[in-house]
């Protein structure tokens, strides 16, 4: 049970680490709980073939607890305390960079006008 396991069986880009931020924040807030895909998908209004190969190495890496197939069957996050910490020092750290750059960008524009 390791988010690590499941980083490393996934691509390493914005655009992955963005829908698995969404989906381990989802998940996050709904712990000890049942959630069907369908209604991860309304949630985070990713489509299913953004969210699907997430899921894969999450329930994979036994991050989520899938039953059999994941499309079919309620996914349930029960994490230990280890996990829980890997998974909060992630959300933290994965959108930091953005959130400083957006900032950043927004500072610009406020002082010298959109380019």
């Amino acid at each position: 049970m390791s988010l690590r396991t499941a980083l490393a069986a996934l691509p390493d880009d914005r655009g992955t680490a963005a829908v698995l931020r969404e989906v381990l924040a989802f998940f996050s807030a709904h712990s000890h709980t049942g959630v069907p895909v369908e209604r991860l998908v309304r949630a985070t209004g990713l489509g299913h073939e953004r969210i699907e190969p997430v899921l894969a190495a999450l329930c994979s890496a036994a991050v989520l607890h899938c039953d059999g197939d994941f499309r079919l069957h309620d996914c349930s996050f029960d994490p230990d305390h280890v996990l829980a910490l890997e998974i909060e020092r992630f959300l933290r750290t994965a959108g930091a960079p953005n959130v400083r750059l957006q900032a950043s960008v927004g500072r610009y524009r406020n002082r010298f006008g959109s380019a």
